[in-house]
């Protein structure tokens, strides 16, 4: 079986974080570096230049991260020696989704036509860790267009109860008559 460059290196970096019982550090630490990555492409340009040597290119990320010897700024420093710092958001969904499985967590994508209030956001949480059997990590999104409702969607799951679908699938059926 083929592994992705992404995988191979997020199991790495999981199992290192679980041996040293710092996986929620590593957890928010990736997380963080992947964001500043995507929001600063030309950044990750800079590193990825071949002409440019690792030692130039790691003191360029420590000058940026700080210069703590720590597993995730460690990792990072990896990443940009081996030329693999364009695969952070890879790396970074991947690594995500052992530590969800580890620490029994279900992200679940919520779009909704205005932002949910904080009672439906924990009563949709409760509802949603109760029925799964495990921790909630919400990802809200707003879409105006749905008119009304929400759309869930965990996995391979999506439960579409926004006002645009139930008025197109009456539409549809009205059709049908």
């Amino acid at each position: 079986m083929t592994q992705t460059v992404g995988k191979v290196y997020a199991e790495a970096l999981f199992r290192l974080s679980q041996e040293e019982q710092c996986e929620e550090t590593v957890y928010e630490e990736l997380n963080q570096a992947a964001d500043m990555f995507a929001e600063n492409p030309a950044f990750t340009a800079l590193l990825s230049v071949p002409n440019i040597g690792a030692e130039e290119r790691v003191d360029v990320l420590r000058k940026v991260i700080g210069n703590e010897a720590g597993i995730t700024e460690n990792f990072l420093c990896l990443l940009v020696e081996k030329h693999r710092i364009n695969r952070i958001a890879q790396i970074r969904d991947a690594f995500n989704a052992l530590y969800y499985e580890a620490f029994s967590i279900a992200e679940v994508l919520v779009t909704s036509a205005q932002p949910l209030t904080q009672t439906q956001r924990e009563k949709l949480t409760e509802r949603l860790s109760a029925k799964l059997a495990k921790k909630i990590r919400l990802v809200e999104s707003v879409d105006a267009s749905l008119l009304g409702g929400m759309v869930v969607q965990y996995g391979d799951t999506r439960m579409d109860n926004s006002l645009r679908t139930r008025v197109k699938d009456m539409s549809d059926n009205l059709k049908k008559i």
